[in-house]
Order: C-alpha cells, then sequence, then structure tokens
C-alpha cells in the first residue's frame, strides 16, 4: 500500500472516530442530563436541559458545530501522523 493511500485511509478512519467520539459526548450529556434533572455541559461541544412538556420528558439538546469539528479535526490529525509515523517506521533504512 503507497503512503497516499495509507494517509487517506487514515484521515477517512479519523473522521469515522471522530464522529463516533462526539455522538458517545452527546449520548452521555444526555443522559446526566436526564438523570440529574438539571442541565449538563460539555464546553464548546454540546448543552443538554431535561424538563417536561406537557407532562412528558423533554430534552432540550444545543450542539456547537464548531466544537464537534475541532473533534473530528483532532482525531484525523492523530490517525494521520500515526498512520505517517508507522509508514515511516516500516521503511528500511541504510545499511
Amino acid at each position: 500500500m503507497n503512503a497516499a493511500s495509507k494517509i487517506v485511509g487514515a484521515a477517512l478512519d479519523g473522521v469515522a472516530v471522530g464522529l463516533a467520539l462526539a455522538f458517545i459526548l452527546f449520548v452521555a450529556t444526555c443522559v446526566i442530563a436526564i438523570s440529574t434533572g438539571s442541565p449538563a455541559t460539555l464546553p464548546g461541544l454540546f448543552a443538554a436541559t431535561a424538563g417536561s412538556e406537557n407532562g412528558a420528558l423533554a430534552l432540550e439538546f444545543q450542539p456547537n458545530f464548531a466544537g464537534i469539528a475541532v473533534v473530528i479535526a483532532l482525531s484525523v490529525l492523530v490517525s494521520v501522523v500515526m498512520a505517517v509515523r508507522s509508514s515511516i517506521a516500516e521503511t528500511p533504512g541504510p545499511r
């Protein structure tokens, strides 16, 4: 596998991992808001507030898309750096 395809694959993996991480943080924030009955906030990412509307449980969720993009970008960066470092380690040096 050449270096360019490794980097592109690592970038796509980073996007998938970043989205998965953002979703897990979203679920955790919502669960905390519902279980405590008070607002839960991950600064720069999400804010969730539990309440009731017409007697039913309601959840107000406010995402910060810039923060989510930063999480995804950091995940891509880490993934690409790891791929580049592993490809450098695999190349044989001078003998």
